[in-house]
């Protein structure tokens, strides 16, 4: 059994701020030990539940921030941003089943910590007319190669956000979200082992034909851009082939979910 645990930072144990997640930021080395940890315990559960094989796809920042140093030796880390994938470095047909630690609500969430689709220049992402944030398009990545989304880790916010669009899939909610800025966070040890218990049981679930199946998008993909800033939608839309739909929106019909994740993410470097 192959397991990619795609991991984020925001919803990591403890995160509350910018500031714990900027490399530039005093407070980052802390936090990046933290998130080191949670990827761990969800490594040891995984693993206790009969997993053969474990990648780790570092999907924060520059995907530099595990201390590899201190990452379970039984996985193999994915690192950086040149996969065709990114967040989802090391997806493909050989994997089993996908866990997201670390993971956050989408754009314009009410009290979600830190909640934001790809960037703060994105105010809405929408597939098919359906609103989605990170865990949405990387499930759908998933599935375009049959590969189910069985686990996410985070506030409770992105445990509703997941569960809505797939039932059944195991969460591990390491802090109550109060607001974009503050949440009630559990202790590392306490997070460990509820990260531990919950990706065993996830796991575990899926071995025995009891998980969530594979969400897939069939057909052309439509994707839309909505951006904070008109100005973005007017330089976006320059790209061939994508259309401005509104002020702050620009939207592109793919022939398939691959064509259309290089369309979303070369319609949000054009957007700056």
């Amino acid at each position: 059994m192959r397991i990619l645990i795609a991991c984020d930072m925001e919803g990591i144990t403890g995160v509350t701020r910018w500031e714990h997640c900027e490399p530039d930021h005093a407070e980052y080395t802390r936090f990046r030990k933290l998130m080191t940890a949670d990827v761990n315990a969800v490594i040891e559960g995984a693993l206790d539940a009969g997993a053969d094989e474990i990648f780790v796809a570092d999907g924060h920042h520059s995907g530099q921030n595990l201390l590899i140093e201190e990452l379970d030796e039984r996985a193999v880390y994915n690192a950086g941003t040149s996969s065709p994938w990114s967040m989802m470095n090391g997806i493909d047909g050989q994997i089993d089943a996908v866990l997201f630690v670390g993971y956050h609500a989408k754009a314009g969430s009410a009290g979600a910590i830190l909640a934001h689709t790809w960037s703060n220049d994105v105010f809405d992402l929408r597939i098919n007319g359906q609103s989605h944030g990170e865990f949405g398009l990387n499930t759908l990545i998933a599935g375009y190669f049959s590969v189910p989304a069985i686990f996410v880790s985070g506030d409770q916010m992105i445990a509703q956000e997941a569960t809505a669009f797939v039932p059944g899939i195991e969460t591990a909610v390491v802090k109550q979200a109060n607001g974009y800025f503050s949440g009630s966070c559990l202790p590392p040890e306490q997070t460990q082992r509820l990260l531990t218990e919950s990706a065993r049981t996830a796991v575990r679930n899926f071995s025995q034909s009891s998980a969530p199946k594979p969400v897939k998008s069939t057909g052309p993909v439509d994707i839309a851009v909505e951006f904070t800033h008109p100005h973005m939608a007017e330089t976006a839309a320059r790209m061939p082939g994508a259309e401005r739909r509104s002020g702050r929106s620009v939207g592109i019909t793919c022939q398939d979910l691959p064509q259309a994740f290089l369309a979303f993410r070369t319609l949000c470097n054009l957007g700056k």
